[in-house]
């Protein structure tokens, strides 16, 4: 449990939300993008659905625009505030902290194949399939019992 307290700083919070937010922005942007050429090729030459498409992209360059301006206003306004680390939140920092993020949502697949790999030698196996005349069923197997 220490380890999820570990990176509960104040610094690591807002970088984390910043690199929430940062990701959810470039989700955004492959949604939009992907919805903006679907939107082209079912257009069939109608002037509303042209429209449409075009404005999704308008709407996800700003969208980028704006994201870059807060990466880059976020440091210069905490050190007009006078926050002390103001430094930690530099843009690369936040790119760094979203990438973290994103590693471990793609590991999370591992980290249950590791956990079940581990569990799985750490108790006692028990042989409830045929019992032996010399044993009890709920007696555990032990390496010397069976080979290999």
């Amino acid at each position: 449990m220490n380890a999820v307290y570990s990176n509960a700083d104040f610094q690591n919070v807002i970088l984390t939300i910043l690199a929430l937010v940062v990701i959810l922005v470039i989700v955004w942007c492959i949604y939009t993008f992907v919805r903006a050429i679907i939107m082209f090729i079912f257009s069939h030459s109608k002037e509303e659905n042209k429209k449409k498409w075009r404005n999704s992209i308008r709407f996800m360059i700003i969208g980028v625009i704006l994201t870059i301006l807060l990466l880059f206003l976020v440091p210069l306004v905490l050190k007009w505030m006078k926050v002390p680390k103001y430094d930690v939140y530099t843009p690369a920092n936040v790119f760094s902290r979203a990438g973290e993020l994103v590693n471990s949502l793609f590991n999370l697949g591992n980290i249950i194949k590791q956990s079940q790999e581990n569990s799985q030698y750490n108790g006692q196996i028990y042989d409830t399939i045929q019992p032996s005349s010399d044993r009890e069923i709920s007696q555990p197997i032990t390496t010397d019992q069976y080979t290999l």
